[in-house]
């Protein structure tokens, strides 16, 4: 085979990764090496979809790539769930790449389709005495991720979490935090709602919510929003920043204390968009730890190595 040839099986299409989660979707066309071939994305996420109609939301979206060239179509995120398409049992936790990859449940994207859709289950810990904890989407994400060193990763989001991971990848431990839906539902449909306006980015009112996390409990300091826009401590744009810098301030020293036994000396990696990453940068570096942000892509990277573990690839056949 010459290096042309190698070159092009390279960039053969191999794997439509798709990331569907509660408020965003996100589909790419990967070659066998697991590199971008394209991608597309929508705000059209689980939550959105009406009628159980995934597949009107989804095709859209891929359906060249699907006819063109027939590779599987795998998804990872709140697609598996029981507002998905169809709930795939969760995988209890610690777990690797063929554990997930063993699992994978599947649908039809329409009533005798010949196009089937596999899907990640996801993971679980805990018991019912105990409590239990739940993951679906970040469990691929994290599979995907390569870092040097460091073994606790934050995932920030709508739900935050918190996860650790071992020798081979194999995922240990996680721990989930709500810290993106109560600000929302803080901003908008609470009392500290009132003394709020349009939000401006404020380093210092974030920094100071997120050093004032430390000091009590956040069902008091959480008044503090109201207070700070009474008596004009800040302006009423940098409330809603402080208010951000409380909630993740709380959220990391739960995490640290949770994950107390990790080795903190290295860095904890960050993952996902700019905006949250850098929040939690912030926030992670007024603890003294060092900070590692890495982009949210490598979602696709994990769905690529469990395809390659659960035999979905069809290997391009070799020149002669």
């Amino acid at each position: 085979m010459t290096d042309v040839e190698r070159a092009d099986k390279a960039m053969t299409p191999a794997l439509i990764g798709i990331d569907w989660g509660s408020s965003n979707l996100r589909v790419a066309l990967l070659d066998s090496h697991g590199a971008l071939l394209d991608r597309r994305e929508s705000p059209a996420g689980v939550f959105t979809v009406t009628d159980g109609d995934f597949a009107s939301v989804l095709w859209p979206l891929c359906v060249d790539w699907v006819t063109q060239h027939r590779v599987p179509l795998l998804a990872c995120g709140m697609i598996g769930s029981r507002q998905g398409i169809v709930d795939v049992p969760y995988v209890p936790c610690p777990a690797d790449v063929n554990d997930l990859a063993r699992a994978l449940g599947r649908a039809e994207l329409r009533p005798g389709s010949q196009y089937t859709l596999f899907i990640v289950p996801g993971l679980k810990t805990g018991s019912d005495a105990a409590g239990w904890d739940v993951v679906r989407g970040e469990e691929t994400q994290l599979l995907g991720a390569t870092v040097e060193s460091g073994n606790l990763f934050v995932l920030p989001g709508t739900h935050s979490k918190w996860m650790t991971r071992g020798p081979g990848g194999r995922l240990e431990s996680f721990q989930t935090y709500m810290t993106g839906e109560l600000f929302d539902l803080l901003q908008r449909h609470s009392s500290l709602a009132r003394v709020m306006s349009a939000p401006q980015w404020s380093p210092e009112a974030f920094g100071h919510g997120v050093s004032e996390a430390r000091e009590g409990a956040l069902e008091n300091l959480l008044f503090r929003v109201r207070t700070a826009g009474l008596m004009e401590r800040f302006p009423s744009s940098a409330l809603a920043d402080y208010l951000s810098g409380l909630l993740i301030g709380a959220e990391v020293k739960a995490g640290l204390r949770r994950f107390a036994a990790t080795d903190t000396r290295e860095p904890i990696s960050v993952l996902g968009s700019a905006q949250l990453t850098q929040r939690y940068a912030i926030a992670l570096a007024s603890f003294g730890l060092p900070v590692r942000e890495l982009a949210g892509d490598a979602v696709f990277s994990g769905l690529m190595s469990i395809a390659r573990s659960a035999g979905l690839l069809v290997t391009p056949r070799a020149s002669t």
